[in-house]
């Protein structure tokens, strides 16, 4: 890409005008500025050497993890730290920041629970608050100070596991909650960079990733258990339409494929009324799920346009800028 010093050395130098240069700067500037099209960005390793170090982290950490003690979990603390420093701040390399954060996080949460005796207690469950405080202090701090998206996945899930422990309700509600704060926070950020031009809307994508299926899961899976009735089908094909609406106006596909699971069961329970075999039933909801996600995806565009013209003028200049022609 060239630079405004390239351009100015070239004015410099007689090669183009400084009219013409400036002309090079509004082209420059408008195609950096240009939102990005609807297909979200999907990119963790940036290359197979990033790849390449992270297995051996792992191989690092799964040997240390073997060797046991409080010793070796807290030399894995210690690497993990060490591992996200150098490779995030001094090497530009984010897949190896990604895997030292995590296994910083996961070692510092099972030494706290090695430290207060937790599976010396009669009820260990009940012991996991301190050490899913710890993971969700060190991925959020590693989250301030690397700004790797990638991390808000793991943050959800320390942040559901803490609720679960900490809420005095069933684990259900409490997961539910969870999933609706990764998914408020998801949104915030979507509609504070409406472009998607900056890190807020990497954040919100692994946002959606992980508050979808926490929020839905819980809601699905207590309406798709054997012998329910059909009401409770009804009601699953709504809370799929109302998530399919809701990505399509947020222009964001995980809370649909949250729904693809459920979706399927109610089509092989559906399925069930033709007499057919199991088997059957299960490559019927296959075929079903498989034409109507390649028919949304190639349409994509088209139906989040057609959606968006029912909505007030006022509302859709609020969401996100993608393309939607």
């Amino acid at each position: 890409m060239i630079r405004d010093s390239d351009l100015d050395a070239a004015v410099s130098q007689n090669i183009i005008s400084a009219e013409q240069a400036s002309k090079l700067r509004e082209i420059a500037q408008a195609r950096v500025r240009k939102p990005r099209e609807t297909n979200e960005r999907f990119v963790v390793v940036n290359n197979l050497a990033e790849l390449f170090i992270s297995i051996g982290q792992i191989l690092f950490f799964v040997a240390l993890a073997l060797a046991g003690g409080v010793i070796g979990i807290a030399i894995s603390v210690v690497a993990g730290w060490a591992m996200a420093e150098f490779f995030a701040r001094h090497r530009n390399m984010r897949w190896p920041a990604i895997v030292g954060s995590i296994a910083a996080a996961l070692s510092a949460g099972w030494l706290v629970f090695v430290l207060i005796g937790g599976f010396e207690r009669n009820s260990w469950q009940s012991n996991l608050l301190l050490p899913y405080l710890a993971a969700l202090v060190s991925i959020g701090f590693a989250i301030w100070r690397y700004r790797l998206p990638f991390l808000a996945l793991p943050l959800a899930c320390s942040l559901a596991g803490l609720a679960s422990t900490l809420l005095p309700w069933p684990r259900e509600i409490s997961l539910v909650v969870a999933g609706a704060i990764a998914l408020i926070l998801a949104v915030a950020l979507d509609l504070a960079d409406r472009q998607r031009m900056t890190r807020k809307s990497a954040f919100a994508f692994w946002l959606y990733v992980a508050g979808a299926p926490l929020f839905l899961h819980p809601i699905y899976s207590s309406l798709t258990s054997p012998g329910q009735s059909t009401a409770a089908m009804a009601l699953v094909l709504a809370i799929a339409a109302a998530s399919c609406v809701f990505g399509l106006i947020l222009d964001r596909r995980s809370p649909i494929v949250a729904s693809l699971i459920y979706l399927g069961v109610i089509i092989a329970w559906s399925a069930r009324a033709l007499a057919l075999s199991p088997s059957a039933q299960t490559a019927l909801a296959l075929f079903i799920l498989g034409i109507g996600v390649m028919l949304l995806g190639v349409w994509w565009k088209q139906a989040r346009a057609a959606l968006l013209n029912l909505m007030p003028s006022a509302l859709v200049r609020r969401l996100p800028l993608t393309e939607i022609g």
